[in-house]
């Protein structure tokens, strides 16, 4: 497979669209000219997986600098920087699972001005989102006086609970609406910036009801660990691209999610 071919395949370009009003035009310069052109929306979607691929390897360097702490359970640390910290691996880990509807709404609003920062718009909402619903987490959290000396069980407990949670009405409804990507489908506003920012804000809601319960024990992880963030950032993935799944390997899901709770507190 020859390189325009393997590009056409992935997405990467598409047969050139012939411009102009005149239907004749159109006939003719489609005769003449059948090369293939960029496919800009899917560049877009690739920028947001590049900015996911940054976010992981700031990650990775925070855990190196990191690793001559182990045994210092510090707590979040204070609100700027937690929010920060945040923020990378919401990007890290949510963004890639986000890509189907950054892609859909670039195609969608290709043809109108200025949905480059339209798309840009929308993964940024997202984010807030999450960013948000990670500084009440922060509060509660500060609230309680966390972390308490038998932290590990905590965090253990949170695990099992998102395992429980997994197999709610709840979180298969969400679920639901992350993969039919429901955010984009309803009445949005006309100006294209605010339905990015609508659309954003919706699709971060979706999220929250499929996966809140994994990030709130993330947070409870102290958001140390690396291999913890790659294990719970598969797990949303299969979430929300994995096909609809039978009730009893929800079952299964949710029974390996417990089991990792219980192996959270025999092993810390």
């Amino acid at each position: 497979m020859d390189g325009a071919r393997l590009f056409t395949t992935i997405g990467l370009t598409r047969p050139a669209r012939p411009s102009g009003f005149c239907p004749a035009c159109r006939v003719l310069m489609r005769a003449l000219d059948a090369r293939p052109e960029l496919a800009k929306p899917m560049v877009a979607a690739l920028l947001v997986l590049a900015v996911a691929g940054v976010a992981w390897a700031v990650m990775v360097e925070q855990s190196r600098a990191m690793a001559g702490m182990d045994g210092m359970d510090m707590g979040l640390g204070p609100l700027e920087s937690f929010a920060a910290t945040w923020v990378v691996m919401m990007a890290a880990m949510m963004l890639p699972s986000a890509i189907p509807v950054v892609l859909e709404f670039a195609r969608t609003s290709e043809r109108r001005r200025g949905w480059p920062a339209a798309t840009g718009i929308l993964a940024v909402t997202y984010l807030g989102v999450w960013l948000i619903f990670g500084v009440v987490c922060y509060a509660i959290y500060t609230a309680l006086g966390m972390p308490w000396p038998n932290q590990p069980v905590v965090v253990g407990l949170a695990l099992a609970l998102a395992g429980i949670y997994s197999a709610s009405p709840i979180k298969r409804a969400s679920q639901a609406r992350c993969r039919e990507l429901c955010a984009l489908h309803g009445p949005l506003p006309f100006n294209l910036l605010r339905s990015a920012a609508v659309a954003g804000v919706r699709y971060g809601v979706s999220c929250l009801g499929c996966t809140a319960a994994l990030m709130v024990a993330m947070v409870l992880l102290a958001m140390s660990s690396l291999w913890w963030a790659v294990v719970l950032g598969v797990v949303v993935l299969v979430y929300k691209w994995a096909p609809p799944l039978r009730m009893r390997y929800e079952l299964v899901l949710s029974a390996a999610l417990v089991a990792l709770g219980a192996a959270y507190v025999m092993t810390a």
